[in-house]
């Protein structure tokens, strides 16, 4: 007799495997990352890209927030509805679909040859005996820059250009939204993508395979199919979509050093920061003009942070 159950049980599970996945987050809830939904779809949508890329190793510290995603394949394409806080009590939805030529060719616009660089747990740096003309090939390129031998690193004013197909899209979207609501307004966009970001759970990523070297950092699409980011990469995300909002002078990316209690917000950290938000908080001075810290990490107010001291380490502007 339980043989008779098994049939239509499994029939059953195909049916809401095949018509799509389904991933919650709770506040103060799930610490374990399930991989095999999320893998499913970005697997799918890099299909194409031409870098090698390890998406199966678990992200480090993963822990995630108040956030509710659906990701649907449809043909040669996945759908993705994503829930989050828009501003004050306003809950915001997107709707998303994304398609495997531009996602992969999204996905091979980073990295580094393992050929030239010599990484460590503390890092990278440049391998011996790699000729400037090999430093000029790969460091101009695939994200990268290089103007001597104390200054190079992630080309981050190059690379929020390379994802406009998704984060011009939300960033509409977010507009959309906010003018639905008669919220339209400096401010708000920024705290509305802010939100968008700040909702998705933490993780660190670890994508180098044997030929390519990642810097640790998840690149937009990677982020929100595979759900989770770390602070740099969660920045790049915030500042693709902000860049749509605001001039693109109102944002850098600012990498820096900070104590906390915290082990996600401890030591060597990156943030987004914002000028002309008429507002107080932890700011810093760039080219004449205040920008406010913005952290990306997790959800908190604009302006807060949980941090007890801050060292700053690079300013890198958008423009």
């Amino acid at each position: 007799m339980a043989s008779l159950y098994v049939i239509p049980l499994l029939c059953l599970f195909l049916v809401f495997y095949l018509a799509g996945f389904e991933m919650q987050y709770k506040s103060g809830g799930a610490s374990e990352y399930l991989p095999d939904k999320h893998l499913t779809l970005i697997e799918f949508l890099t299909q194409h890209k031409t870098k090698t890329k390890e998406y199966r190793r678990p992200p480090v510290e993963y822990g995630s927030y108040q956030h509710f995603i659906k990701g649907t394949l449809e043909g040669n394409s996945a759908s993705f509805v994503y829930e989050y806080p828009l501003i004050q009590k306003i809950r915001g939805r997107s709707h998303i679909v994304m398609e495997p030529v531009e996602t992969s060719r999204q996905a091979d616009t980073f990295g580094m040859s393992r050929s030239v660089v010599e990484v460590s747990p503390d890092g990278f740096r440049i391998a011996p005996n790699v000729t400037s003309a090999q430093i000029q090939l790969h460091f101009n390129s695939n994200g990268w820059f290089y103007e001597d031998e104390n200054n190079f690193g992630v080309a981050y004013h190059q690379l929020i250009h390379q994802y406009d197909s998704l984060t011009g899209k939300i960033a509409a979207d977010l507009k959309e939204q906010l003018s639905a609501h008669n919220k339209d307004n400096y401010f708000n966009r920024v705290q509305a993508a802010l939100n968008f970001i700040q909702f998705i759970p933490y993780g660190q990523p670890n994508f180098d395979s044997e030929e390519w070297y990642y810097y640790g950092l998840s690149l937009p699409p990677e982020s929100f199919v595979l759900g989770y980011a770390d602070c740099d990469s969660k920045s790049l995300f915030f500042a693709s979509i902000l860049s749509h909002l605001i001039p693109k002078e109102n944002i850098v990316i600012v990498r820096c050093t900070v104590k906390s209690s915290h082990s996600r917000s401890n030591g060597a950290h990156a943030m987004a920061a914002v000028s002309d938000l008429q507002i107080s908080g932890e700011s810093i001075l760039h080219n004449g003009k205040s920008y406010l810290l913005l952290e990306t990490t997790a959800p908190s107010a604009i302006g807060s942070f949980d941090w007890v001291s801050f060292q700053l380490t690079e300013i890198r502007p958008l423009v």
